[in-house]
């Protein structure tokens, strides 16, 4: 039985609670659909069609959203919602008696005595979307569909324009569409009735929706209002049993057959549960969500970092791959993407992702995602004991602990970056240009959380990274005794220069005499990673200090609360949410290392296991909370700690599958 979410009219009939509950559904090849399970669009990023652009990193939407209504006796009713200013036009999420979410998004519609099923899909492995309706109960009725689309970038909106003029044309049962510098794609009509005729129209009357409403972005403090066009309006009778849908596509599809594909995405999505299973429990639904955010239909594996502004973070999937491949099983798919991310290293500079197409981005400094590298490399390899792949990137694996050893320049002046390997073994690192840390944050010309020389968890980074190459030299045929040397070194130096006697914790950053002393989660780094670098009388110190401090029901802040410059709500204008991503935000994925580091604490037995559950056991009801079935990428700093960022985040969720995948946790 797959996993699913139920919600009645005690949900989506009240605006304020169904608009921030969000289903996605995405297609094994990068692209998603995505809206509120009341049908009003919040983000600029909700779409019911998209399509991929060639670099992997951005989409373009085409189909926005459709708006429905009936015709009963003579009146029209609405049967779709969306938030303008001031106003909620039309209502129709008061038609709304039942949603679940599996096999895929599937709503009742109660209007009066008729009850009618809409479902929608992505299909698996193509890129076609299918909105499905089923008259269930009542007397005849005719259905008005009116598409609205968008065609602009997924992270633009448009005004009214003329894109559209002489971009549309309406045959008897499709519409085409093709703006220019945009994909063409087609929205196309197929009814089943039982009487074996066909009853609708396809209706030209093309005009613009003015100043919709993205709630979302309004609280995002940017821009949030946009026009969008229909080009006219489907027209369809149906009786009791009857069944109409719209399939949007790239190409037209010859007599669709989509009784066919409900069948085909049903089973297709019931295979990814394990064999046997009756309910599916906490780890099996985040198993299963981990497969929308691991594009596995194409010629290299990829592993999205979050929906609904999609990237392909080299660093973020590196965090992630333990977790949304390992854990799952998916073991060949992180082979290759290991292998295939070994093969982007310049120095210690990587590409932001491996299918970016913007020259800037393809040299972009860090200086933790070779070394997230490594662990990722680590993991693979302590989960699968594949030797092979160590004599494949022995040549990379040294070039990267090479490469930190003599140091990194950029050859651009306006880059000012330098990486390097101090005199004392730790690692130091400086850009004006670009963040090198997961946790830098830039505005304009500013950074908001300056970590200009030796950050804490690049430290442990390191360490273990040494530590593993020298584990590993002997089947490689290298001499592991310099680098466990100097791993020694690196350990020495930290231990005496990170510790802050004040405190009890561990400095942040350390710059020459400069000590960045804010209780902040990557100390803990200094444990979780399978080498820890710090010493191990000081575990239970660091752990309790962060949990005390930081520890929240959905992860870790990002900043203690006792700090003058702790920010607890994620909220505002864009300065302000920069204040708050790394000055107290709750990240998720912190829930991992947290827990990781209090097993080689306190020990893994029955009593701590239980333990780590409890600690868990927020995110169970969480996954009936902003993107369904998925992990949110933040919450505030303080209580209710409502969910922020992106709603399907992979770090968090690989985290998670992480540590109980690792522990051998069930709940």
């Amino acid at each position: 039985m797959l996993p699913t979410l139920n919600f009645g009219r005690h949900v989506l009939n009240q605006i304020e609670i169904g608009i921030t509950k969000e289903w996605i559904e995405t297609n094994g090849k990068g692209a998603y659909s995505m809206g509120t399970i009341i049908g009003a669009n919040t983000r600029r990023h909700h779409a019911l069609f998209s399509a991929n652009s060639q670099d992997g990193l951005n989409r373009t939407i085409l189909v926005n959203r459709i708006e429905e209504a009936v015709l009963l006796n003579g009146q029209k009713i609405d049967c779709s919602c969306q938030e303008y200013p001031n106003t909620i036009s039309p209502q129709g999420h008061l038609q709304l008696e039942t949603f679940r979410s599996c096999p895929f998004p599937t709503w009742t519609l109660a209007i009066q005595n008729i009850k009618i099923s809409k479902s929608f899909f992505l299909m698996h492995g193509q890129d076609v979307a299918v909105l499905h309706y089923k008259h269930l109960v009542g007397p005849s009725v005719k259905m008005l569909l009116r598409p609205f689309f968008s065609c602009r970038d997924q992270n633009d909106l448009i005004r009214e324009d003329d894109r559209f003029n002489d971009a549309i044309e309406i045959r008897s049962n499709f519409i085409k569409c093709k703006v220019k510098g945009m994909p063409e794609f087609f929205t196309q009509v197929a009814q089943k009735r039982a009487n074996g005729t066909e009853s609708y129209s396809l209706f030209a009357d093309g005009y613009w929706y003015k100043n919709l409403l993205y709630a979302h972005d309004e609280e995002k403090g940017i821009n949030h209002n946009e026009d969008l066009y229909s080009p006219g309006q489907i027209v369809a009778e149906i009786n009791e049993n009857d069944e109409i849908s719209l399939v949007f596509s790239c190409a037209p599809i010859d007599s669709p057959n989509v009784s066919e594909w409900v069948a085909q995405e049903t089973a297709y999505r019931e295979r990814a549960l394990p064999e046997g299973t009756l309910i599916p429990n906490f780890k099996t639904k985040c198993a299963i969500s981990a497969k929308k955010l691991l594009v596995l239909d194409k010629t290299d594996p990829d592993i999205i970092s979050g929906f609904p502004w999609v990237q392909l973070s080299f660093r973020e999937s590196l965090m992630s791959l333990p977790g949304i491949c390992l854990a799952t099983g998916n073991t060949e798919a992180a082979r290759s993407i290991l292998l295939r991310m070994s093969k982007a290293f310049q120095n210690i500079i990587v590409p932001f992702s491996l299918t970016s197409s913007d020259p800037e981005m393809l040299e972009y400094p860090n200086m933790d995602a070779p070394l997230w590298w490594v662990w990722a490399l680590q993991k693979y390899f302590a989960a699968t004991q594949d030797a092979g792949i160590l004599m494949e990137v022995k040549h990379q694996l040294e070039h990267i602990l090479k490469s930190y050893e003599s140091g990194v320049t950029h050859s651009d002046p306006g880059y000012s970056l330098e990486i390097r390997m101090d005199t004392d073994a730790l690692l130091w690192g400086s850009s004006t240009k670009w963040p090198l840390t997961w946790m830098d944050r830039k505005i304009m010309d500013s950074l908001i959380t300056p970590r200009k020389g030796k950050p804490v968890e690049v430290q442990a980074l390191w360490y273990n990274a040494l530590m593993f190459y020298s584990e590993i030299a002997p089947r490689i045929d290298s001499d592991p005794r310099p680098y466990a040397s100097l791993a020694e070194k690196v350990k020495m130096n930290f231990n005496l220069l990170f510790w802050n006697a004040q405190t009890k914790y561990l400095y942040d950053v350390i710059d020459g005499n400069f000590r960045e002393g804010s209780v902040r989660p990557n100390a803990l780094y200094s444990i979780s990673l399978p080498y820890a670098i710090l010493d191990q009388d000081k575990f239970k110190t660091i752990f309790e200090t962060a949990g005390k401090s930081l520890y929240t029901s959905f992860g870790l802040r990002t900043l203690s609360p006792t700090e003058p410059h702790f920010h607890s709500l994620y909220k505002g204008d864009q300065k302000n949410l920069a204040l708050a991503k790394h000055n107290g935000t709750v990240f998720s994925f912190f829930i991992g290392p947290f827990l990781t580091a209090y097993f080689k604490t306190y020990g893994s037995s029955a009593d701590t296991r239980e333990k780590a559950v409890h600690m868990l056991m927020p995110f169970v009801d969480h996954l009936a909370d902003a993107g369904l079935g998925m992990i949110s990428e933040m919450f505030d700093g303080k209580t209710p700690h409502a969910p922020r960022g992106i709603s399907a985040d992979a770090r968090g969720l690989a985290e998670i599958l992480r540590v109980m995948n690792e522990e051998q946790l069930e709940l």
